[in-house]
């Protein structure tokens, strides 16, 4: 059987609540539910009486944010801008080192206008040079240094030293690396540096120093350029002579040992000898011949051929002397003439040696390096550069108003997860 539910206007009469009931068809009531309105629940849907304290309260805690992050901030950097803070003026110098040897390109050179060429390296050596441990403690000694830093009155932040920067060469290094700045130029090799000081006189005095201090390193590098050529070209001079020395000695030591002095005269004068010797020789052969084919029997012919041998045995005598034996003269001065080559390769050497010496003195001079200043060191007394304080406000506002913004937007999305 189907089930068919129905509205029942009898319930309507007997109650103001609607009800809903289930008959059966042609049969009596068989169930009836009553209807209940929903209640609003506040935990469940927030009413309206509830928004203007949550606002309320919202809108105040945004309010301490922005003290905080805004408003005391800027309130504490203006007291100090204004009281506290010293003046500080700057001295500003540029400079660039240069080496008077020629340019090999024609263009280069026509660029520089033949005042020398421009040392890349070395103006990057000096300054990294003026931002040293060693230019403090030079200006530290020579230039009171400290002193001219102590001159800041109240200003605690820039005056050396003070609570946060005891007094010791560490912190003094660190605090001149407020005071001066070195730069160079890419482009240009210009190199500049500003010092800012309490007065202008001594941010002007210190810059007078670093140039002093710059001039001193570059003409250190000239001495040392020059005295580490110049020792090169003395060691090879030194070299050659010692060779030149020793084969003089070995010289010495051989015509010693052989008792000539020039062995090939020697031999030459013994030539000579087995010349004459065979001259001779032929002339007694002939002697011999002659006789013996007039007189064959004659006395003198035995005479004549015993002469005969005793040329030719001189003669063997002699030439051996020359060649073939241990202690001949050939030997001798194939030594003599070695040590007669060793020596003029020596003397030659020598020779190359003084005379690179001398171009590497030319050459180092020619070389010279030295400091063309741009720029000589001012004296702004009429105007303290630093502090930048409507620059250094409203960047701080900026960067207050960025902490506020971000801080606020934060806690909106924490109060909406929480919600």
């Amino acid at each position: 059987m189907s089930g068919e539910l129905v509205s029942s206007g009898a319930a309507r009469t007997e109650s103001r609540e609607p009800a809903v009931v289930a008959v059966s068809e042609g049969g009596p009531v068989i169930a009836e539910v009553r209807l209940q309105p929903l209640t609003a629940h506040s935990p469940l849907l927030p009413g309206a009486a509830a928004k203007p304290q949550v606002a309320s309260s919202g809108r105040g805690g945004w309010i301490w944010l922005f003290v905080i992050t805004v408003l005391a901030p800027m309130a504490l950097a203006s007291t100090y801008f204004f009281g506290v803070a010293a003046p500080r003026y700057a001295s500003t110098a540029s400079f660039i080192v240069r080496s008077s040897s020629p340019q090999s390109d024609p263009l280069a050179a026509l660029s520089q206008e033949g005042s020398g060429t421009i040392a890349r390296d070395e103006t990057s050596a000096v300054n990294a040079y003026l931002l040293s441990r060693d230019l403090v403690d030079q200006l530290a000694r020579n230039n009171d240094l400290r002193a001219v830093l102590g001159r800041g009155g109240d200003d605690f932040l820039f005056r050396y030293p003070t609570f946060w920067l005891p007094n010791n060469n560490e912190y003094l290094f660190q605090r001149f690396q407020w005071m001066a700045s070195a730069k160079v130029d890419p482009v240009t090799n210009i190199s500049t540096i500003e010092v800012n000081a309490f007065s202008a006189q001594d941010a002007k005095a210190i810059a007078e120093a670093m140039l002093a201090s710059a001039e001193a390193l570059v003409n250190q590098m000239n001495q040392r350029a020059y005295q580490d050529d110049l020792a090169n070209a003395d060691r090879f001079v030194a070299e050659a002579r010692k060779e030149l020395d020793e084969v003089e000695a070995a010289l010495k030591s051989h015509r010693n040992e052989s008792g000539s002095v020039d062995p090939n005269l020697v031999a030459q004068s013994k030539l000579k000898v087995i010349e004459g010797l065979s001259t001779e020789l032929a002339h007694v052969e002939a002697q011999v011949a002659q006789t013996a084919a007039v007189a064959p029997t004659s006395p003198t012919l035995a005479g004549l051929r015993a002469q005969a041998d005793s040329y030719r045995k001189e003669i063997g005598k002699r030439k051996l002397e020359i060649a073939g034996s241990v202690g001949s003269e050939a030997a001798k001065l194939e030594k003599y003439e070695k040590l007669l080559l060793q020596r003029e390769l020596a003397a030659k050497a020598l020779g190359a040696a003084q005379a690179q010496r001398t171009q590497a003195v030319e050459d180092t001079q020619r070389q010279h390096l030295y400091v063309q200043l741009i720029s000589r060191p001012n004296l702004s007394a009429d105007f303290a550069r630093y502090p930048r304080v409507l620059l250094d406000l409203a960047v701080l506002l900026v960067l207050c108003l960025g902490v506020f913004q971000l801080l606020r937007t934060l806690g909106g999305i924490t109060a909406e997860h929480r919600a």
